[in-house]
């Protein structure tokens, strides 16, 4: 993270923007990735500007804990002081619906691996419920039948509950109205969608752990949450952004599409971009914000062809190869780094000089183009692709560019892949800021714990 004192501190330490340098740091001719016109309308560029930048500079108005700090309760806090901004009140929430969906998707990817995937016979009978209400969240078919299962258990005592959820979620199921209110209302710690969701609010997922059973041989305890309880909070943050600007609903949509739940229905909604929603994000324009959601979408990599004046697509376009369902990394990243140049020498010009915020806001350009990579080569299907500009996308992720939704996504990817160390850490670095973002440790940490005592014992050390 950076230290305290945001863009202030950044631009007082090189002079406000007015040192000169020696030379503005432009590609070389031929070299350039976007068109000036696409880099001078970009928001680094235009927030090179002193004047653009201004409105965002002030302390306590929360543009710096959000975008420097990636604080979301401390920015929430400010936005909604005595001057609210309802803007930034509905950039919090929607990037917390988005983070608490990430969350849902790694506690149900690490529940499958441990309690189906790596399933053992003192597992309780309890952990097929929890296993059946992950699979429906990944909109698995096997959900049904293991959610059939879990009502025809009829648990009993301070598990009852799991028989009526699973029988909430199967009658669900049959014409999935969205949002799903009565499964939700009988999920532990998941806010009610009955009620208004009230902006500036941060609830938590109730009593940790929701459950807690025995195994079957020795009756040691076993800790376990339910996911959809993430759900749940994910829903609350989207209704509560859409409270802050009831007009904003095709932003907020453009925002969510890329990362909706599998069992969610998309939106054809999709709005453009203000500018608060922009600033400080891994997109350069609002155009950037419809050609992720088409990606993410039936459309798919046709998504590129059909946003020519979006920077993110232009900046991956040359390094993909539909008809042989192939991305080729080290374009991606190559043209990444070039389009990072072209914006600081840009930002250079625009400020007179070189400022000590233009290397971090140029690097969220960067680590978009590379994000956008990857979802093209999942688009494609090219896995080695989307693995290593993952990776490449987390090395980045510093500073601004260590947004806790993406971080999280990256741990539930990690999970669905057994890799329990990096999703722990990515996981754990949220804990104490997304209040309720635990129900995710359970079956993580039960995940990691079983992948330790089934891998082969280490070479002997002194």
């Amino acid at each position: 993270m950076l230290p305290i004192g945001g863009f202030a501190l950044l631009v007082g330490a090189c002079g406000g923007g007015q040192q000169a340098s020696v030379e503005p740091k432009t590609p070389a001719a031929g070299q350039a990735v976007l068109t000036g016109e696409l880099v001078s309308t970009s928001w680094p560029v235009r927030m090179a500007d002193d004047a653009q930048r201004a409105p965002y500079e002030p302390p306590g108005r929360g543009w710096m804990a959000l975008v420097m700090q990636r604080d979301y309760p401390q920015a929430l806090q400010q936005f909604m002081g005595e001057n609210p901004l309802p803007v930034g009140q509905q950039r919090v929430h929607g990037e917390l619906a988005i983070a608490y969906r990430q969350a849902a998707l790694l506690a149900a990817r690490a529940t499958i691996q441990v309690y189906d995937v790596a399933r053992r016979e003192e597992d309780p009978d309890q952990v097929d419920c929890l296993v059946g209400i992950s699979k429906l969240l990944l909109a698995d078919d096997q959900a049904s039948q293991l959610l059939d299962a879990c009502v025809a258990g009829q648990y009993g005592g301070e598990h009852g509950e799991l028989s009526l959820q699973a029988k909430a979620w199967r009658e669900w199921q049959a014409a999935r109205p969205w949002p799903p209110a009565e499964p939700l209302a009988l999920t532990p710690g998941s806010p009610s969608l009955a009620e208004p969701a009230q902006p500036g609010v941060l609830p938590d997922a109730g009593s940790l752990p929701h459950y807690r059973f025995k195994d079957k041989v020795e009756g040691l305890e076993i800790q376990a949450a339910n996911p959809a309880t993430l759900l749940g909070l994910a829903l609350f943050h989207e209704r509560a952004a859409l409270a802050t600007m009831p007009a904003g609903a095709g932003a907020l949509n453009a925002l969510l599409q890329p990362w909706r739940l599998p069992l969610e229905p998309g939106s054809a909604d999709l709005g453009p971009l203000e500018e608060g929603l922009l600033f400080g994000s891994t997109m350069l324009s609002s155009e950037d914000a419809s050609f992720l959601a088409a990606l993410a979408s039936d459309q798919g990599i046709d998504a590129i062809a059909a946003h020519p004046a979006s920077p993110l697509a232009i900046a991956i376009e040359p390094c993909v190869d539909a008809k042989k369902g192939a991305v080729d990394e080290a374009c991606a990243l190559e043209r990444a780094t070039r389009c990072f140049e072209q914006l600081r020498g840009a930002m250079e010009i625009t400020s007179g000089g070189e400022a000590g915020f233009h290397r971090p806001f140029a690097d969220l350009g960067r680590v978009g183009i590379v994000r956008a990579a990857a979802a093209a080569a999942q688009a494609v299907g090219d896995e080695r692709a989307m693995g290593l500009l993952r990776l490449n996308a987390a090395d980045f992720s510093t500073g601004p560019g260590a947004e806790p939704h993406y971080l999280l996504s990256l741990a539930a990817w990690d999970a669905g892949n057994r890799n329990s160390s990096r999703a722990g850490e990515f996981l754990h670095a949220q804990i104490g800021h997304l209040p309720g973002i635990e129900v995710a440790r359970f079956p993580l940490d039960a995940l990691h714990v079983r992948l330790s005592r089934e891998s082969a014992p280490g070479i002997p050390m002194h």
